[in-house]
């Protein structure tokens, strides 16, 4: 089943974010800071009072005969444009409920009075699940010039997979990357499966992310070092072709679009503007790994390309994540 921002019957999107928009383009984008009631309600995220339902009895298709099914519940949501009741999964009784305003709630607690603004929200896959991010108020800088922001954000599903999750996320606001670093230890993150309560443990969070800055001085260390590193084109050209590897049996069609693939991540290498000040180094080679998933990779069938390169980059999930984590991996190795 794929997963995308949700658009609604009125054609508006279940995206909001501050200030800059999203480069999908999509939603509502304020002209400052948001607070979370406003946030939830540009993103649509407010009010779906997502609920179980009991599924009560059943009819056994082969028999006939009713069948008890006090275990199983629906989980219902209401439609914020429609106002309808909305089917999101099914669960057993033990599944706590964690409403969208208890996310945003989780996430302002948690960093108290930092200073930290709520930036984007969403819905994905029809509301099954969502999203809220918050940029905390210090931005590391690599370099002394290259502005890496460091972020919270919280993932929660309302279809009965995954835990509630939120990681610290750092993120180069020139390129609008919001994959969470691909740091080896993954120390950044904290999980609350739904049968426990998100309440209470925001001091077993607050530890688990490093809210220290521990986890965004361990990521700019690791950019700081990729950024000292030169890396020349030759050089460049090996780690593109180790990262995208051809098989030793591939069609010729295949064979282009590696072809294609490898000239358009060398061209962003060594030409595009986002590099400008950094190019030349393996911390260009990264950058240039994650514009090109973000922006340039090609989208295939009928689905707005806008659509798919904003779900590829919001989903840590994704394919593309993992190609992001393992170019981040071979360039700190």
């Amino acid at each position: 089943m794929a997963h995308e921002i949700e658009i609604f019957a009125d054609g508006t999107a279940g995206f909001a974010a501050a200030t800059k928009p999203g480069w999908h383009r999509l939603g509502y984008t304020a002209p400052g800071p948001m607070t979370a009631e406003e946030l939830l309600t540009r993103a649509q995220l407010a009010a779906w009072n997502v609920r179980k339902v009991p599924v009560g009895a059943v009819t056994d298709p082969d028999t006939g005969q009713p069948v008890t099914a006090e275990e199983d519940f629906l989980i219902v949501r209401t439609n914020p444009v429609t106002g309808q009741p909305e089917r999101l999964g099914m669960v057993g009784k033990d599944y706590k409920i964690v409403q969208n305003e208890e996310v945003a709630e989780f996430l302002q607690t948690l960093v108290d009075e930092s200073g930290a603004i709520f930036d984007t929200g969403g819905s994905l896959n029809g509301g099954r699940r969502v999203f809220v991010t918050m940029r905390l108020p210090e931005p590391l800088m690599v370099g002394g010039f290259d502005r890496v922001d460091l972020y919270l954000a919280a993932f929660s599903r309302h279809d009965g997979w995954g835990a509630f999750t939120t990681v610290a996320t750092p993120v180069r606001v020139v390129c609008a990357n919001t994959e969470r670093a691909a740091l080896r230890n993954h120390a950044s993150m904290f999980k609350v499966r739904h049968t426990g309560h998100i309440a209470g443990r925001i001091a077993e969070a607050r530890e688990a992310l490093k809210l220290t800055w521990r986890h965004g001085e361990a990521f700019a260390a690791e950019a700081e070092k990729l950024l000292a590193t030169p890396m020349d084109v030759k050089e460049f050209r090996q780690f593109a072709a180790a990262l995208h590897p051809l098989p030793t049996d591939a069609k010729p069609v295949t064979r282009r679009n590696w072809e294609l693939a490898m000239r358009q991540l060398e061209l962003l290498f060594t030409d595009a503007p986002t590099n400008e000040s950094i190019r030349g180094t393996r911390w260009a080679a990264y950058n240039t790994v994650t514009e090109r998933l973000d922006h340039r990779s090609p989208v295939i069938g009928r689905r707005e390309a806008d659509i798919v390169r904003a779900e590829r980059a919001l989903l840590d999930d994704h394919a593309h994540s993992k190609i992001k984590t393992r170019a981040f991996q071979m360039l700190t190795a």
